[in-house]
């Protein structure tokens, strides 16, 4: 109703400004107001545009818990067939003189630096695919046998973390397989002197 009677009040103070009063020399001009009508729906669009928004919101939170829980596998890793054994050189190519904490350089621009001559890996790595339930049985017994380092390349990590109550890495988008070159899992990752070895086990087969 109170829409209905702002409406009416605005077109009276239209139709006395059109009019001519013969006792004045002037022009009745309305009072300037926003049409209650347009108010409304400029309301409205801004509550739709709210509401689009937190939807928007709320989906990248599912998405990103999605993402966080359980990650977008490694592409091109699969299940080892057969053993496979090779070495990776950490070894690499410095590109400016690299100093200490007294300035004194280490290591010239253009020469060769391999960081296990100063620094060794404190655990072995084993790559190895979270929803395989042989590959994860592997896993249990390798923390059981020796010190290691578990990180997946398909699974959900937090889950798994809590299951085998131990950390649970993510190689995420493959960095660390494309860059030893690792195809098949499970990958048990050494160190051999200044090399690391790499050894895809293919799991209930004979070597």
């Amino acid at each position: 109703m109170g829409i209905v009677l702002l409406s009416t009040e605005h077109w009276i103070l239209n139709t006395v400004a059109q009019a001519k009063d013969c006792a004045t020399h002037g022009v009745i001009y309305p009072i300037e107001e926003e049409d209650p009508i347009q108010l409304i729906q400029q309301k409205l669009t801004a509550m739709e545009e709210k509401d689009e928004l937190e939807r928007h919101n709320i989906e990248l939170q599912k998405k990103t818990k999605i993402a966080i829980e359980r990650p977008k596998p490694v592409e091109g890793i699969t299940k080892a067939s057969k053993e496979r054994v090779f070495y990776f050189d950490p070894s690499y190519v410095v590109e400016e003189d690299l100093k200490d904490h007294t300035g004194r350089i280490f290591a010239k621009k253009g020469g060769k630096v391999n960081p296990l001559e100063s620094v060794s890996l404190s655990q072995d790595l084993l790559f190895f695919d979270g929803e395989d339930p042989k590959q994860r049985e592997y896993a249990l017994q390798k923390l059981k046998d020796e010190k290691v380092k578990l990180i997946l390349v398909k699974g959900a990590p937090l889950a798994l973390s809590e299951e085998m109550n131990t950390p649970v890495y993510f190689d995420q988008g493959g960095l660390l397989t494309k860059k030893l070159g690792i195809l098949h899992v499970p990958a048990l990752m050494t160190q051999e002197g200044l090399l690391l070895r790499i050894e895809e086990i293919a799991l209930g087969e004979k070597k």
